[in-house]
């Protein structure tokens, strides 16, 4: 029987803890703040300490470092209730304290927080040659208390034997395991450490406090009696007697399989997205994605197939298999419904195979002869709702079905399938862009032959003395029409070029305000003829680094969009600003304005707005796409925004310097 002394100020939560312990068979001293319990502690030196953190006088950490700066009363462990919102390890590293237990709290709870520690005190208080049976506990309530903890407890005395098993930890390793000396346990239970690195015999956490050392979170990792691996946390205190002498220790054994592998998997789903997203092609991603995951998860082999089109088959695209692994018979193809990828295909859904070798098993024969895998399962890699391929996974370990895991592995196929759409989009836009631009080259060719043509001949028709009045005018419409198609087809030539990269700028040091006010100047004449005045507000001295002719060429296309847009008796406003990183060109007007739809599409090659096309207003939807294109080789942006009460306002944000 131990001696317990509970501080608390809280005259209610007084009474339960004190209830608690006694109903665990230990006599009990009780007082009202932290000072009072520390003149009871130096009257009668309690085998343990349960102290509230928030009292007058002396709070519970104040009672905690006072107790242990005492010779006499250091060695008295200490559990702290608080309903302090700080970690429990900050609460225990400031104050030295053994545990700490939140409030709120159940009796269950507080009985199965306190259970362990007061077995400790106990063993301590009777001697380290009295057997738990002896300690002055009721043994039917203690049996029924440690059946009903969610948590392992182990207690050894001075000599290592375990006095103290309760029924998690003999369901774990076996109910003869207390019998098991504690030298021989990490080579009896195979116990290593959280790495899977060795756990020699003196590392047992147990047997560290044993020696004097309080230990806490220690990580161990176990396999269960079904061949599953589980990881441990654990906390374990020496017991010291009156004298300060170690009489045994005490441990408390948490299973935190699910955390640890929690964080395993968002580990392995940050790698997979960062190959994905630093992958420069869809082979590349694949050989990353099948590495990430057997890599990160432990798995021994992980294998992605995709659907062929042509064939209707499954072919293997992308392989891992763990160090000095040997590799497992791949076959040229799947069927589907044939072996555990074709079935996943089949069904898609995730398969999992607790054990390949049991009758029924959807694995080959040649793999299953080939390995020593005790698990595997298989996800399916969507798109849409269209099975497009199948990761499988061979594993080790007995691989039951669970959710986290589950999900993580649908996750990740989502990603995989996500990124192989985007990639085989991206090729199709490539070969939609090259093909467009091969196919405008072509036609540019093809028409400025017959082009070149037809103007000479009008040329020369126009020329001719006996060209009669009329036939003159009709003359002259021929080259007025054949001069506008001989500038629209250098205008795709040239943007095609753009586009394409193949055309290079002719870089120099470009005073901005003179550029655009010439060109202010240019369209002042053609703006005043539909009284549009134009309004310029151009920072003097603007310089950065371009090609002066494509920059006029902006501001030329800018300007006379605007004023062609622009209703008569209006304005255009030009403003050109700038600072040391950037310069902002933004030309306004109060023109018919543009659907917020249609405002990314202008910017396309050939795109006119509906507006502009059912009012009549003429052009060919190139201006803006090439003002796109200079920009963008610039490597500047250009938007179109609304311009209340009515308009448009293209903004180009230019760098000052090229990096």
């Amino acid at each position: 029987m131990a001696t317990v002394l509970v501080a608390e100020d809280d005259p209610d939560h007084q009474r339960l803890i004190a209830g608690v312990i006694s109903r665990l068979g230990h006599h009990v001293t009780v007082a009202g703040d932290g000072r009072a319990a520390l003149l009871s502690a130096a009257h009668r030196v309690p085998d343990l300490v349960v102290a509230d953190v928030d009292m007058p006088e002396l709070d519970g950490l104040q009672l905690c470092r006072a107790l242990r700066e005492d010779p006499v009363l250091g060695a008295v462990p200490v559990v702290l209730v608080t309903a302090m919102a700080l970690p429990d390890d900050r609460l225990q590293r400031d104050s030295g304290a053994a545990a700490v237990i939140r409030k709120p709290f159940t009796l269950h709870e507080l009985s199965g927080a306190l259970a362990p520690h007061l077995a400790a005190a106990s063993a301590a208080a009777d001697g380290p040659d009295a057997p738990a049976e002896q300690a002055g506990l009721d043994p039917e309530f203690v049996s029924a208390l440690l059946r009903s903890i969610d948590s392992g407890v182990a207690v050894c005395d001075a000599a290592g034997r375990i006095i103290l098993l309760n029924p998690v930890l003999r369901g774990f390793f076996g109910e003869d395991s207390a019998a098991v000396p504690l030298k021989e346990w990490a080579e009896r239970f195979s116990l290593r450490h959280h790495d899977g690195s060795e756990l020699h015999a003196d590392d047992l956490p147990l047997l560290r406090a044993l020696a004097g050392e309080v230990v806490e979170h220690a990580g161990l990792l176990a396999t269960d009696r079904e061949g599953r691996p589980r990881w441990l946390t654990i906390n374990a205190r020496p017991v010291r007697d009156h004298h300060g002498a170690v009489a045994g220790a005490v441990a408390a054994v948490h299973d935190v399989t699910a955390e640890y592998r929690s964080r395993i998997y968002q580990a392995c789903k940050n790698e997979v997205l960062k190959a994905l997203a630093e992958s420069r092609s869809a082979a590349e991603a694949r050989g990353k994605v099948v590495r990430t995951v057997g890599a990160t998860l432990g798995w021994r082999y992980v294998r992605l197939w995709l659907v062929d089109p042509v064939t209707d088959r499954l072919r293997p695209e992308a392989t891992y298999a763990g160090p000095d692994e040997r590799p497992l018979p791949v076959p040229a193809s799947m069927a589907r419904g044939r072996g555990l990828a074709g079935l996943c295909w089949q069904r898609g859904e995730l398969i999992w195979v607790p054990d390949i070798h049991a009758d029924g098993a959807p694995i080959l024969p040649e793999v299953v002869s080939a390995t020593d895998c005790r698990a595997a399962g298989a996800v399916p890699v969507l798109s849409g709702e269209h099975v497009t391929g199948v990761m499988t996974f061979f594993s080790y370990d007995p691989q039951e079905p669970e959710p986290a895991l589950a999900l993580l592995l649908s996750g990740i196929a989502g990603s995989v399938g996500a990124h192989l759409e985007q990639h085989r989009a991206d090729d199709l836009a490539q070969h939609l862009a090259a093909a467009t631009d091969e196919y405008i080259a072509l036609v540019g060719h093809e028409l400025r032959t017959p082009l070149t043509s037809i103007s000479a001949y009008t040329q020369l028709l126009a020329e001719a003395p006996e060209l009669t009045g009329e036939l003159r005018e009709m003359a002259e419409v021929v080259d007025r029409n054949s001069r506008r198609l001989r500038y629209l087809v250098e205008q795709l030539l040239d943007l095609a070029a753009l586009d394409a990269g193949h055309l290079g700028l002719n870089l120099g040091e470009v005073d901005l305000t003179s550029v655009v006010t010439a060109a202010v100047d240019a369209v002042r004449e053609p703006a005043a003829g539909r009284r549009i005045a134009v309004e310029a507000d151009l920072s003097p001295g603007v310089q950065l680094v371009g090609d002066a002719d494509r920059l006029r060429q902006v501001a030329d296309g800018l300007l006379d969009n605007a004023v062609k847009f622009s209703r008569d008796d209006s304005a255009v406003t030009v403003r050109l600003t700038g600072d040391p990183e950037a310069v902002v060109l933004t030309v306004s007007d109060t023109g018919i304005g543009l659907p917020g739809d249609d405002r990314a599409a202008l910017f396309r090659r050939l795109y006119r707005g509906d507006n502009a096309r059912h009012t009549g207003i003429p052009g060919n939807g190139l201006g803006l796409a090439l003002c796109r294109a200079v920009v963008e080789r610039h490597h500047g942006t250009i938007t179109l925004s609304a311009h209340p009460p009515g308009g448009t306002t293209v903004t180009v944000r230019l760098p000052r310097h090229r990096g």
